[in-house]
């Protein structure tokens, strides 16, 4: 990583290419900074609209690893074997709400095909394409703001509680292999050794190395953000309603009715992007994934490093605010309030890991945007001139922010982008009936 910062320290220029074209970019989480940042690179004048302060949203909750190793998807084949205990067991790191796939079947049912094994290696192969760009993405913009010192390079380590556990793993660790994850494994002395806060039970583990973390994801978000106005970004502090085309351009309208003119325009509002109207966003089948957190203040050196319990995809996060547990997924509503049984599965984790019987000091709930084939949209409409789109990550929104960024800034500026992104285009939905708004869940 030291190595690409001291490169890009030499290339990283803004040249007087494209100053005359205004590109307007909604949403300021880390996506939305990441491609404001990126443009900005390649003279564009830019303008960020938000009515939240930057990173506020899902990225602030969300649980800090560059996740490189993360190709496959939630969509898995073994869902479909598990579907009546996803929808009835409360202690399962997935649960879906029976009420939801009722009034969501069409998303549902799009949501399952894509669990088949065809379908979860077209989206692990063109996961894997994006995170093997990810540092390229990323660290240019970090470098640039300054922010190095919220990182964290101590590595990443998933944890196994039984051989069999760890067995049952090995397709999926094979695959990560095969995409260029590097680990290595680890027995129950070797794990007690590297945390030794953990209780005893865990019996093997894969310790990934070269994985980073990030300390305080909002702090992250703000310092790129700032280094975007101190670059000449505008920021306009209200959100986006929707546009209308016009000869030279667009108008974009904000709720109150204010409008921006722009020559393009970048959808990069996470959960509520299929809400501005006028640029083709409500055939995309958007859904969400409502992601939890507790928080421990004063914990965070129970811990060195990131450190998942495999069988329950639960994380746990060292971090400058406290010591974070999260990553459990819950398919349901937007509207519905936390659901208290996916707070009482994390604090009984982090019991039975740490021994922390003492009540977390916050808890979060978050909507991660989420496509039923578990990939983003990246690249522009085909049917709104000018507008491009920028959304979908899921869980690896931090992990991608950057790579996503990069790639836009090549496509607004009509480069070659340096990924295939056809696999990523909204187009893909053409013909799916499983529309779903993010406003009419």
């Amino acid at each position: 990583m030291s190595a690409l910062l001291t490169l890009w320290k030499k290339r990283w220029t803004y040249p007087e290419l494209n100053s005359n074209i205004h590109v307007a970019i909604a949403g300021a989480g880390i996506v939305g900074v990441s491609c404001a940042l990126w443009l900005q690179h390649k003279g564009f004048k830019v303008t960020l609209i938000d009515g939240n302060t930057p990173g506020s949203g899902t990225t602030s909750g969300c649980s800090c690893t560059i996740a490189t190793y993360g190709c496959i998807p939630v969509n898995n084949p073994e869902i479909l074997h598990q579907l009546v205990r996803l929808l009835l067991d409360n202690d399962s790191p997935l649960r879906i709400d029976p009420w939801h796939v009722v009034t969501h079947l069409p998303w549902m049912v799009s949501f399952l095909k894509n669990c088949k094994k065809s379908k979860v290696e077209h989206t692990t192969r063109y996961m894997a394409s994006l995170l093997g760009s990810t540092n390229e993405g990323l660290m240019p913009l970090v470098h640039q703001a300054g922010a190095e010192g919220l990182f964290s390079n101590a590595g990443f380590l998933n944890v196994f509680d039984s051989q069999a556990d760890f067995e049952h793993d090995l397709p999926n660790q094979r695959i990560r292999a095969e995409y260029g994850a590097d680990f290595r494994e680890l027995d129950t002395g070797e794990i007690r050794e590297l945390e030794p806060a953990m209780k005893p039970e865990f019996q093997r583990g894969l310790l990934y190395e070269d994985i980073a973390h990030v300390k305080h994801p909002q702090k992250l978000v703000q310092n790129l953000f700032d280094h975007f106005l101190a670059s000449g970004g505008q920021h306009i502090r209200e959100m986006a309603h929707g546009l209308i085309h016009t000869g030279d351009g667009m108008k974009i309208f904000m709720h109150s009715r204010r409008f921006l003119r722009a020559n393009r325009f970048v959808i990069c509002a996470g959960p509520h992007s299929t809400r501005i109207e006028g640029c083709d966003v409500e055939r995309i089948p958007l859904g969400t994934e409502r992601g939890y957190h507790i928080q421990f203040t004063g914990r965070e050196s129970l811990i060195q490093r990131p450190i998942c319990w495999n069988r329950y995809a639960f994380y746990a996060i060292p971090m400058q605010l406290g010591l974070r547990m999260g990553g459990t997924v819950e398919i349901k509503g937007t509207h519905k309030p936390k659901s208290p049984e996916r707070i009482e599965f994390m604090k009984n984790k982090a019991d039975r890991m740490f021994g922390l019987n003492e009540q977390p000091d916050s808890d979060w709930l978050g909507f991660r945007p989420t496509l039923p084939d578990s990939l983003p949209v990246i690249g522009p409409s085909s049917k709104s001139p000018n507008t491009f789109y920028a959304f979908g990550h899921q869980h690896l929104g931090l992990t991608l922010a950057g790579i996503t960024g990069k790639l836009i800034s090549e496509v607004v500026a009509g480069e070659k982008p340096s990924l295939d992104i056809r696999p990523y285009s909204a187009d893909r939905f053409k013909r799916n009936p499983a529309r779903q708004s993010i406003h009419r869940t």
